[in-house]
C-alpha cells in the first residue's frame, strides 16, 4: 500500500520534483563522467606515464569524496524543501490517523523511486557525456582520435551507485528525523508563516550599500595592483574585504533597490511592479547569506571554467621558444669537488658509455654565475610590485651566463649563423616578462651593463627569446659574454642539447628517453656520483599535458558541480517562496489581475533573483581575470565555451524554476 501511495505521489507531484530530479540526474551524470575517465581510451593511451595516472586517480578519488559531501548537502537541502512544501499534505495524513512511522515509510519509498530514476537517467546521460570528455582529454594529450572507442566504465557505474546510494540512505534517515520533530499544528499552518525582513530602514540600507561598494572597490583596486603576487597576509585581507563587501551588498541590496525604484513613480506603479519588488525584497533580504555564498560559488565556477578551457593554450604559449631542442640535459657542478670528471657532462657520458650517433646534432656548453643580480641591474627600472615579484622568483640571484663560443655552437645545430661579439659586448637572452618589459627603458637610459666595474654594451636591441635548452614553460634570463671575459665566473652547469634527424627521430627519442629515465632512477650511481638531469621534448610535453589534464579535470568537475549547486539552491528558494506566497497570488486574482500579468510578474521576479548573484559574480570574475592576465592569456574561445556551459545549465534551472513557479500558482488558483 505504501509503495502505491508513493508512486501516485511521485506521478502527481512530478512537476514539483522536476528541479529535484534534474539536480540528481545532472549530479550523477557529472559524477559518472569524471570517474569513468580512467577507463577512456585517451587515458589508456597515456597510461605509460605511471606517475600521471597515479596522480590523476588520487585526484579523482579525493575530489569525488569532496563532491559527494557537496551533493549530499544539496540533496538534503532539496529534500527538506520538498518536505516543507508538503507539510500540509503530511498533516492531513496525520489527521486521518496515520502515524509518523508510516508517513516516513511513504517518504522512503518516494526517495527510493526518485533515486533509482535519477541514477538510471544520470548514468545513461553520463555515458554519452563521458565520450565528449574523452575527446576533450584526447585533444589535450594529443592522442590519435582514430583510436577512439565507445567505452562504458563498470567501475564508474559501481562507484556512482555506491556513493549516491549512501547519500540516499542519509536522506531517508534525515526524513525520519525531520518528520519526528514536526507537530500537527505546525504542518497544517505551515503556509501561513512569513519571512522576517532583516533590514527595514531605507536610510541605513543606503549607507550599508555604499559601504559594500566601497569595500568591493577597494578589494578590486588591491587585487588589480598586486595580482596574485601579494604577500599572504595582504592577499588574505583583500579576499576578506571582497567577501564582507559581497555580504553587505546582498544584505542591503533589496531595500536600496526599492528605495531607488520608488523615486520613479512611472516604473514603481506600472502593472504589478509593487508586488514584484516586495517579493524580491522579502526573499533577498531574508536569504542574503545564501545569496552571498551562491555569488561566491558562481565566481569560483566562472574562474575555474575559464582557467580550465584556456589552460592548454596558456601552456603551449608559455612553452613557445622553450623547447627548441629534441633533448637536453645538465650536470649540476659540485664546486667543492676538484675532480674534473665529476663536473664535466661529456666525461660523465663517456663513463656510462653513452655515445651520440652521427644523425644526432649536439652541442656541449658550460653555464656560469656572474657576480651581479637582476635586481641590482634593473632596480631603478622596476616598479615596487615588480621588485616584490622578482624577490619571490627563483631568478632573484646571480645572473646566469654562457660564453659566445658555446652559444654559437648551440645556434649552429639549429642552422643559424654564428654571432660575432666584441670583448666589451654582451647579448641578453630572456623570456622573463618582468625583465623584458624593463629592459627597453634600461637600454634607452644606459645601454650597457656594468659587471665588476667594467661596462659591457648590450649588442641586441631586444632580448633573444629562444632558450639554449629545453625547460618547459619556465622563465629564464642569460647573458652571453665574450670568451675572454675577465670577471669572476662560477661554473654552475655543464650541459648538452640535441636535435634529431627526422629520419631517425623515433629511434633517437627512445634512446634519450631511456637515458633520462635511468638518470631519474639513479641507475648510474655506482658508476658516477654526478647529478645529471635531462628530458626530451616529448617527455616535457607529456608532463605539461598531464598537468593540463589534471587542472582541466579539477576545474570542470568542481565548476560544473558548483553551477548545479548554486542554480539548484536558487531554484528551490524560488519554488519555496511560491508555495509560501500562494495566498498573495490568490489576492491578486481576486482584485482582477489577469493570469498573463501574474505570469509576467513571476518571470520578472525569477529573472531578477537569478541575475542578482550572477551579475556580481561576473564582475568579480572580470576583475580576477584582469588580475591574472599575465599568467593566463584568456582568449575568446575559452570565454565562449565557458559562457555556454554557464548559460545552458544556469539557464535550464531558471527556465525550470519559472515553469515550476507558474504551475504552482496556476494549480492552486
Amino acid at each position: 500500500m505504501f509503495s502505491k501511495i508513493a508512486i501516485n505521489n511521485v506521478k502527481r507531484s512530478f512537476r514539483d520534483y522536476s528541479i529535484y530530479f534534474l539536480t540528481l540526474t545532472l549530479a550523477v551524470c557529472i559524477f559518472y563522467s569524471f570517474n569513468s575517465i580512467e577507463s577512456q581510451n585517451s587515458i589508456l593511451e597515456f597510461n605509460k606515464n605511471a606517475t600521471f595516472m597515479l596522480t590523476l586517480n588520487k585526484l579523482i578519488a579525493g575530489t569525488s569524496v569532496f563532491v559527494s559531501f557537496v551533493l549530499g548537502g544539496l540533496i538534503i537541502y532539496a529534500n527538506n524543501f520538498l518536505i516543507k512544501k508538503r507539510k500540509k499534505e503530511l498533516g492531513i495524513y496525520m489527521t486521518l490517523g496515520m502515524p509518523k512511522r508510516k508517513i516516513s515509510k511513504i517518504l522512503i519509498f518516494e526517495t527510493l523511486i526518485i533515486g533509482v530514476l535519477s541514477l538510471v537517467a544520470g548514468i545513461l546521460l553520463g555515458i554519452i557525456v563521458s565520450q565528449g570528455l574523452s575527446i576533450l582529454v584526447a585533444n589535450i594529450l594529443s592522442v590519435d582520435l582514430d583510436k577512439y572507442k565507445f567505452i562504458i566504465s563498470l567501475s564508474a557505474v559501481i562507484k556512482s551507485v555506491v556513493y549516491f546510494g549512501i547519500i540516499y540512505v542519509l536522506v531517508m534517515i534525515f526524513n525520519q528525523f525531520t518528520i519526528s520533530k514536526y507537530k500537527l499544528i505546525d504542518m497544517l499552518n505551515a503556509a501561513k508563516k512569513n519571512e522576517e525582513v532583516k533590514l527595514k530602514n531605507s536610510f541605513v540600507s543606503v549607507l550599508i550599500f555604499i559601504l559594500s561598494i566601497a569595500l568591493l572597490a577597494t578589494a578590486y583596486a588591491r587585487i588589480l595592483k598586486t595580482g596574485l603576487a601579494a604577500e599572504n597576509a595582504e592577499l588574505a585581507l583583500t579576499v576578506i574585504m571582497g567577501v564582507i563587501g559581497t555580504l553587505l551588498f546582498f544584505f542591503s541590496l533589496s531595500s536600496f533597490f526599492i528605495h531607488i525604484v520608488q523615486k520613479s513613480k512611472r516604473i514603481y506603479f506600472k502593472d504589478i511592479n509593487i508586488f514584484v519588488l516586495r517579493q524580491i525584497n522579502n526573499k533577498i533580504n531574508t536569504n542574503f547569506l545564501s545569496m552571498t555564498l551562491i555569488c561566491l560559488m558562481l565566481f569560483l565556477t566562472i574562474s575555474l571554467l575559464f582557467t580550465a578551457f584556456d589552460l592548454k593554450g596558456t601552456i603551449d604559449r608559455n612553452s613557445a621558444g622553450n623547447n627548441a631542442f629534441d633533448a637536453s640535459a645538465f650536470l649540476i657542478v659540485d664546486n667543492e669537488n676538484e675532480d674534473p670528471k665529476v663536473n664535466d657532462i661529456e666525461g660523465f657520458l663517456d663513463e656510462i658509455n653513452f655515445k651520440f650517433d652521427s644523425y644526432e646534432k649536439h652541442a656541449f656548453y658550460s653555464e656560469y654565475k656572474l657576480n651581479i643580480t637582476i635586481e641590482a641591474l634593473l632596480s631603478k627600472y622596476l616598479s615596487k610590485q615588480e621588485q616584490i615579484d622578482l624577490e619571490q622568483n627563483y631568478l632573484n640571484g646571480p645572473i646566469s651566463a654562457i660564453k659566445i663560443s658555446d652559444y654559437n655552437s648551440i645556434i649552429k645545430i639549429q642552422g643559424q649563423e654564428a654571432i660575432n661579439l666584441m670583448e666589451n659586448e654582451v647579448l641578453v637572452v630572456s623570456n622573463y616578462s618582468r625583465v623584458n618589459s624593463a629592459l627597453p627603458e634600461y637600454m634607452k637610459g644606459e645601454n650597457f651593463i656594468t659587471i665588476e666595474d667594467k661596462a659591457y654594451t648590450i649588442k641586441n636591441g631586444s632580448p633573444i627569446e629562444e632558450n639554449i635548452k629545453n625547460n618547459g614553460g619556465s622563465e629564464y634570463f642569460y647573458l652571453v659574454i665574450p670568451d675572454n671575459f675577465s670577471g669572476a665566473l662560477q661554473l654552475e652547469f655543464t650541459s648538452f642539447s640535441v636535435i634529431y634527424d627526422d629520419s631517425y627521430s623515433e629511434k633517437s627519442e627512445k634512446k634519450f628517453s631511456n637515458l633520462f629515465n635511468n638518470l631519474s632512477e639513479d641507475k648510474y650511481r655506482d658508476i658516477s656520483s654526478a647529478l645529471v638531469i635531462g628530458s626530451t621534448t616529448d617527455q616535457i610535453q607529456d608532463r605539461e599535458n598531464g598537468l593540463a589534464v589534471i587542472i582541466v579535470f579539477l576545474g570542470l568537475f568542481l565548476g560544473l558541480i558548483f553551477i548545479i549547486t548554486s542554480a539548484a539552491v536558487m531554484a528551490l528558494q524560488q519554488l519555496s517562496d511560491a508555495s509560501d506566497s500562494l495566498e498573495r497570488y490568490k489576492s491578486l486574482k481576486r482584485i482582477g489581475v489577469t493570469e498573463k500579468l501574474v505570469n509576467k510578474a513571476i518571470l520578472r521576479q525569477s529573472l531578477i533573483y537569478f541575475l542578482a548573484p550572477l551579475c556580481l559574480a561576473v564582475i568579480h570574475s572580470f576583475v580576477g581575470i584582469i588580475a591574472v592576465r599575465e599568467i593566463f592569456s584568456f582568449h575568446y574561445q575559452s570565454i565562449i565555451v565557458s559562457t555556454l556551459f554557464l548559460v545552458i545549465i544556469y539557464g535550464a534551472y531558471f527556465y525550470a524554476t519559472y515553469i515550476g513557479v507558474k504551475n504552482i500558482v496556476k494549480n492552486n488558483n
